[in-house]
């Protein structure tokens, strides 16, 4: 009962904290009991065996596949649920989702975008229920380049629930699935994503390998032991069909529109670059190419692979990084290094993502559909985002720190993940979780702070701390509702 109490602190904590939206106004609630399925102008594609695939603990299937191979490649058919059909512009429920911009995913928690009668239920691509969709048809030649596509509003009945775990046993072979009617689309899918990933690297698109922790719990609700979360090839399937589904919505945009939407992701400002390739050089790290030349980061990051430290590499490589936003600019997507980019897949959970459908069913009926203040809009929408995210995290802190106080007065390895003028922040890996280390703690010295490159140096002494430094520490005191973790030196 204790564990649960403090998982409701939290979670309010992490609403009050970040704004987030978590009472349903009564209009909304109004609105979504009165919602019922009609008649609309769409294609039937009941007769293909789309599957859905998601978490064990998923309830809402926002997106469908089914694929196939043709004489010259392959064809792909990806299935996104169809909000617009229920959120209608300017209703209740539609200010209110505009609103929240995006659902957030707490431990335990979830606060979504829509109510739960359209996210879970109407919109939910369900097993063996009729449901409405608007799906991008892609045909692909034979090494996995897009040839052309198109879009289709139309209705779907998913034949099976499938979860990661199954669909990863099926990609290891370990199951075989003869009989069941969706073989021969996962079949042809197996291939495709292979094709993706052999063109995702000749794209140079980056892939962080960061360690991310799974909590084993005891039968009181205590952590019991944290594992690395693994990383299944079943996500990287969906995520590349997703990839390509988002692409296709994104140059259409671009075609049918004088502005548009897009997920864009900008190249790494110049002086990040240096400090991190100063960082790099402290740590006697050499590798193929020029850390200066950023387009080649991606062969780097995969050097990284190799070596025991690659986690928090990695993530001191993420912090050099621009954060992705939504724009009404088209300048591209370093990460994923697409120079056309969107968010098409999830309008279930994403604001940004049911304008987009709203855009490209009115090209389809041809209409136009404009919004005056787009740019203000995404702007709230990027800004909702991040909060939503760092709710997440802190959440997730939170249980972190209440696992770290088992081990009170303990010695662990980490790195320096961040240096400010009060101290270092320190990565503990086996706790998957960090904690300050006051200046007050360090050796005694005159330190000064040099915040371009992130360096803390001593004057007499010269006592260095620099972000990706080797370092040990104890823990001195653990504050769980802060999400803090006092350190001591050793």
């Amino acid at each position: 009962m204790k564990n649960e109490n403090n998982l409701q602190k939290f979670h309010n904590k992490a609403i009050y904290d970040y704004s987030l939206r978590e009472i349903w106004p009564q209009e909304v609630l109004t609105e979504s009991k009165l919602l019922h399925d009609e008649k609309i102008n769409s294609e039937n594609f009941t007769e293909l065996p789309f599957v859905t695939i998601d978490g064990e603990d998923a309830k809402d299937f926002d997106d469908a596949i089914f694929c196939k191979l043709i004489p010259n490649g392959f064809k792909l058919y990806v299935a996104i649920a169809d909000v617009s059909f229920y959120v209608k512009e300017n209703s209740a429920t539609d200010m209110e989702a505009r609103a929240r911009a995006t659902s957030t995913y707490m431990f335990r928690k979830v606060l979504p975008m829509l109510p739960e009668k359209l996210s879970n239920d109407l919109c939910s691509l369900k097993e063996g229920v009729l449901r409405k969709t608007l799906i991008v048809k892609i045909n692909f030649d034979k090494a996995g380049n897009i040839e052309k596509y198109t879009f289709h509003r139309s209705e779907i009945k998913s034949c099976a629930r499938l979860t990661y775990n199954r669909v990863e046993d099926f990609l290891k072979n370990k199951i075989n699935l003869n009989g069941e009617k969706y073989k021969e689309s996962l079949d042809s899918a197996k291939i495709l994503m292979s094709k993706l990933l052999e063109r995702r690297a000749e794209r140079g698109a980056l892939d962080f390998e960061l360690d991310e922790p799974y909590m084993r719990f005891d039968r009181e609700g205590k952590i019991q032991e944290l594992q690395n979360r693994t990383r299944l090839k079943s996500y990287k399937l969906i995520e590349e069909f997703m990839l390509c589904a988002n692409i296709c919505a994104a140059d259409f945009l671009n075609k049918n529109y004088s502005q548009g939407i897009y997920r864009v992701h900008d190249y790494p400002e110049n002086y990040k670059i240096d400090r991190l390739s100063q960082i790099l050089k402290r740590r006697n790290i050499n590798w193929e190419g020029s850390i200066e030349d950023v387009d080649n980061l991606n062969i780097f990051i995969k050097n990284l692979s190799k070596r025991s430290d690659k986690s928090i590499l990695n993530a001191v490589v993420l912090q050099s990084m621009q954060r992705a936003e939504y724009s009404t600019k088209e300048i591209g997507h370093f990460g994923l290094k697409y120079k056309k980019y969107t968010h098409f897949t999830s309008p279930i959970r994403r604001y940004p993502d049911l304008i987009v459908h709203r855009m490209i069913i009115a090209k389809l009926n041809k209409l136009n559909y404009v919004i005056e203040d787009l740019d203000d809009l995404l702007a709230h929408c990027s800004e909702r985002e991040r909060s939503s995210e760092f709710a997440s995290k802190q959440v997730q802190q939170n249980m972190l720190c209440s696992y770290a106080a088992n081990f009170r007065g303990q010695i662990f390895d980490g790195f320096i993940t961040g240096v400010k003028d009060f101290g270092v922040f320190v990565d503990m890996p086996k706790l998957y979780t960090s904690g300050l280390l006051h200046i007050t703690e360090l050796p005694k010295d005159n330190y000064k702070y040099n915040a371009r490159d992130k360096i803390l140096s001593g004057k007499r002494r010269a006592n260095t701390f620099c972000l990706g430094d080797k370092i040990s520490v104890g823990i001195d005191n653990v504050m769980e509702l802060e999400g803090k973790i006092s350190l001591f030196y050793v």
